[in-house]
């Protein structure tokens, strides 16, 4: 299943969490209880918009959205989840979840990472 994550990632620029949850609520009606990688995809979404809720100085996320990180950071974010998918006999779930943030990461930041 594919997400456009246009809206999503729009309001985390915007650091709009209530828009960001209210895209995530909508889709998560979409996802196949029994699609693994759909579910992992959406908890590491939710875990995204969590931690930009909860406002931890030191979380990944925020900082990322906050522009705290360069670009060759992100660029290591997005290598070592794109090293997490290429193994094989990963979990559904856990492929989902490594997914979800390189989507998130592009789509913040393009093609560039």
């Amino acid at each position: 299943m594919e997400f456009d994550l246009k809206p999503f990632v729009r309001a985390l620029r915007e650091k709009d969490t209530k828009k960001a949850r209210e895209w995530l609520e909508q889709t998560k009606g979409r996802v196949d209880s029994n699609d693994e990688f759909g579910r992992g995809y959406l908890l590491a979404l939710k875990g995204i918009v969590a931690a930009l809720e909860a406002g931890g100085e030191l979380s990944v996320v925020k900082r990322v959205v906050n522009g705290e990180y360069k670009q060759e950071q992100i660029e290591g974010l997005v290598k070592s989840a794109r090293e997490r998918l290429s193994r094989k006999f990963r979990p559904k779930d856990e492929q989902g979840f490594d997914t979800a943030w390189v989507e998130v990461l592009q789509g913040l930041f393009g093609e560039k990472v």
